[in-house]
C-alpha cells in the first residue's frame, strides 16, 4: 500500500517536469569548480558572499570572546559584572569596525570596476 502511494506521488512529480536538484555536496548549487572559475560573474558573486558570511562570523566571535574573557576576568578579580560589560562592548565595537572596513573595501572594489568598465556606469 505504502509503495503504491509513493509510486503515485513520484509519478505525479515526474510528470510536472520540475528541474532536478543537484546531488548533495556537489558544490555551488550544481556548478562545478571549473564552471565557476570560467565565469567571472559567478566567481565574483561567490567571493562577495563568502566575505559577507565571514563578517557575520567575525562579529559573533568578537562578541563571544569579549563576553567569555570578561566573565572569567570578573571571576578572577572579583569585579563582576563590570569587565564583562566592558569587554562585551569592546567586542561589539571590534565587530562593527570590521563590518565597516569590509564594506569600504567592497565599495572601493566596485568603484574600481566601474572606472575600468565605462559601459556599467551608474547614473
Amino acid at each position: 500500500m505504502l509503495r503504491e502511494r509513493c509510486d503515485l506521488q513520484l509519478g505525479f512529480f515526474n510528470k510536472l517536469n520540475l528541474p532536478q536538484s543537484p546531488p548533495i555536496g556537489y558544490g555551488y548549487q550544481g556548478l562545478t569548480e571549473r564552471q565557476v572559475e570560467e565565469n567571472p560573474k559567478i566567481k565574483k558573486v561567490f567571493d562577495q558572499v563568502s566575505r559577507y558570511a565571514s563578517v557575520g562570523l567575525e562579529l559573533g566571535f568578537s562578541v563571544a570572546i569579549g563576553i567569555v574573557s570578561g566573565y572569567y576576568l570578573d571571576k578572577w578579580l572579583g569585579t563582576s559584572p563590570w569587565l564583562t560589560i566592558f569587554l562585551l562592548l569592546c567586542g561589539v565595537a571590534a565587530g562593527f569596525k570590521r563590518i565597516y572596513l569590509v564594506l569600504k573595501s567592497l565599495e572601493r572594489e566596485q568603484q574600481r570596476e566601474d572606472e575600468s568598465n565605462p559601459n556599467n556606469r551608474r547614473p
